[in-house]
């Protein structure tokens, strides 16, 4: 995570300068996002990219490249794609809703809601539902019985797995944020076990039928192909760590994500309360970087604080990002495995050209 945080103040500082250089007028956004487009994939030399643009009540939505090299496919809004850790700040959702809806506070440990067989490791008893989102719980990024050498390396990671391994795993001790992919899985477990439904039916309950994202509820559109290097690789099957990364979906379902999250004042009240909860400041990061629950919050001087999440498959490099009240947001899909120089990149500068 931290490589990713280093990456993204790079291409801040670029994409800053670079922003400054062009008009500053809103009606040159479309052709701002062309030109940065189509430098990237020639610079780049990306299989594609696809650009989602949430503008007010506008929404643009910009195809570079293909989804579909091999058959020369355009993306489209619809065009389904693996989101990657973007997934995360859907998992936060669902469990401080289902927390909201239990009376429980997110600074409640989880060693009582584990199963019967990891709550007689007592080093787990630090960690709370509040650590799990915003990675300060000590956990590692991964488990230790996690199968690296794999192409589809969390389709076979089971529940027994993840739980054989908390219960002897002593987390670190410091509190400070360490990004952890486990901690994620374990959150979404938690909210399904809370709830009493499996984690894809309260995120559809929750997240895809209130938010309209029709083509995630779906699962039946047209996939981007995505790429390892020049490798095609099909989509992850993601299992107990689905919550972590698992996400499919389009970019015209991220745009109406982003926009419940831009204007969460606009919903019912449980709504607002929640969305104002993940994007509260929890965890210090950097002096202008800090974490709510999943979202990550950058401080500008005089400007919106930008709130954003990339996301990386070994297919896709992702980025999603907006500010608070705006109507302001940004989807950025490149289909190739760590490309989140290119996609972070491109999703701040646009975010920025907008705040002008």
């Amino acid at each position: 995570m931290h490589k990713r945080i280093f990456i993204f103040f790079c291409f801040l500082l670029a994409g800053n300068s670079y922003a400054q250089q062009v008009s500053t007028a809103a009606k040159d956004l479309q052709q701002f996002v062309r030109q940065k487009g189509d430098s990237l994939l020639q610079a780049e030399k990306l299989p594609g990219i696809l650009v989602g643009v949430l503008d007010g009540n506008s929404r643009q939505f910009f195809s570079f490249g293909f989804a579909d090299p091999a058959n020369k496919l355009s993306f489209d809004s619809a065009t389904i794609f693996e989101a990657g850790s973007i997934t995360k700040t859907f998992t936060a959702y669902l469990l401080q809703t289902v927390l909201q809806e239990k009376g429980i506070s997110d600074t409640t440990s989880i060693l009582p809601y584990l199963p019967d067989s990891v709550q007689g490791n007592k080093a787990l008893a630090p960690v709370t539902f509040l650590s799990l989102l915003n990675h300060t719980s000590g956990l590692p990024r991964l488990p230790a019985n996690f199968p690296l050498a794999s192409t589809a390396p969390y389709d076979k990671y089971t529940a027994a797995d993840l739980f054989a391994f908390l219960k002897q795993s002593k987390p670190a001790p410091d509190g400070k944020s360490n990004y952890s992919n486990l901690g994620a899985g374990l959150a979404g477990w938690l909210a399904q076990s809370l709830s009493g439904k499996a984690y894809k039916t309260i995120l559809h309950d929750y997240i895809f039928g209130p938010f309209s994202m029709k083509d995630a509820a779906a699962a039946t559109g047209r996939k981007a192909q995505g790429h390892f290097g020049t490798t095609q690789l099909p989509f992850w099957n993601m299992d107990v760590l689905f919550p972590a990364g698992g996400l499919q979906c389009s970019a015209s379902d991220i745009l109406h994500y982003l926009a419940r999250m831009s204007q969460p004042q606009r919903e019912k009240s449980v709504h607002a309360a929640v969305v104002e909860k993940l994007l509260q400041p929890t965890a210090t990061v950097s002096p202008v970087m800090h974490i709510g629950r999943a979202w990550f919050g950058f401080t500008q001087t005089d400007k919106p604080t930008i709130y954003w999440h990339n996301g990386g498959t070994y297919g896709f490099s992702t980025f999603a990002g907006f500010s608070k009240g705006t109507s302001q947001a940004v989807i950025v899909v490149v289909n190739q495995f760590n490309k989140n120089t290119a996609s972070d990149g491109l999703g701040i500068a646009i975010l920025q050209k907008m705040m002008e």
